[in-house]
């Protein structure tokens, strides 16, 4: 059966924006900066759009941010048009939306995964004897999200490796708590990402198991930015504005290490060591289609997906 997002929630949604219109964000008149409202969670992908805010690098491309953090992104895609304009996501929430038949596209990358710089983990604990992937079976996994590119590359390494996913039961932790939970033992292992990885690694007992994403293709991005189609086919100028200043801030991010990490901490809240040991992620504005592709595999082969999507309008923007 298909994995599907829950995206009854985003009703629950709509009222954290309502300071903000109903129609499309993105409008200019009178010289007044286009808008955009955009919803992201405390992942370090979204350090950009943090630091543009921060730094006015969306005011010196005309555009004014209104930001709301969603920690649970896999509600986003169905207030897309209504309360946001702009959302982080992942391709598997992409994907799954699109069979629903919520018409979103991906409008910029966030992140790319190399084998250098991993941004998804496994990792277990040696007092819960995890210190292989395959010794997942019967144990408690905790997951940020059920739905997520890390829940579903974990599957299909875990398959890959001769394990029933089915054998391996899931609790959905948030990030901010992942290294408590882990380190009380009610959970055996945790799937993360960054900046999380860091705070849960900071413990000895913690043990890095690999990166689930690179289990997949060498390279791939697992994080991303969409927007509705239409607001995109409309809005094509802002949005590669939206990019290049987001290029910019990678830039400032690179050049200005300790300020990007200030901005890091404000809005994922984490303690200073874990901000100080973090390991920023590749940053990217592409829009890679190629993989949609292996993430669309990877929901059929392990996840059991069915159905037609077409991948095409998924990265409309690409051209």
């Amino acid at each position: 059966m298909a994995t599907i997002p829950k995206l009854a929630a985003v009703a629950a949604l709509l009222v954290l924006a309502s300071g903000c219109g109903a129609g499309a964000g993105a409008n200019s008149g009178d010289g007044d900066p286009r808008t955009l409202r955009i919803a992201h969670n405390s992942n370090a992908a979204a350090l950009p759009v943090q630091v543009a805010m921060a730094e006015g690098i969306f005011a010196k491309h005309d555009l004014k941010v209104e930001y709301t953090k969603v920690e649970n992104i896999g509600t986003l895609p169905g207030t897309l048009g209504r309360s946001f304009d702009i959302a982080l996501s992942v391709p598997t929430t992409v994907i799954a939306a699109a069979q629903q038949g919520i018409p979103v596209t991906q409008v910029s990358g966030a992140t790319l995964d190399v084998e250098d710089n991993p941004t998804g983990f496994v990792i277990g604990s040696k007092s819960s004897g995890i210190t292989d992937i395959t010794q997942l079976e019967g144990k408690t996994l905790g997951v940020l999200t059920e739905t997520g590119t890390t829940h579903i590359a974990t599957k299909a390494w875990l398959k890959k490796e001769g394990v029933d996913p089915a054998s391996v039961k899931i609790v959905q932790v948030d990030g901010p708590a992942q290294a408590d939970q882990l380190a009380a033992g009610r959970i055996d292992a945790v799937e993360t990402v960054m900046p999380f990885a860091t705070n849960i690694l900071g413990d000895p007992n913690a043990v890095n198991l690999g990166d689930p994403y690179l289990e997949l293709a060498p390279e791939l991005s697992a994080i991303l930015w969409i927007a509705k189609q239409d607001f995109a086919a409309q809005n094509a100028d802002v949005l590669a504005d939206f990019r290049a200043a987001l290029d910019e801030a990678a830039r400032f991010i690179t050049d200005n290490d300790a300020e990007a990490r200030t901005v890091l901490k404000e809005y994922t809240g984490l303690p200073d060591p874990a901000i100080k040991a973090a390991k920023l992620p590749t940053y990217t504005t592409e829009i890679r289609p190629q993989d949609m592709e292996v993430w669309l595999r990877a929901m059929k082969d392990a996840d059991g997906f069915t159905g037609d999507v077409d991948l095409d309008k998924l990265v409309a923007s690409a051209g």
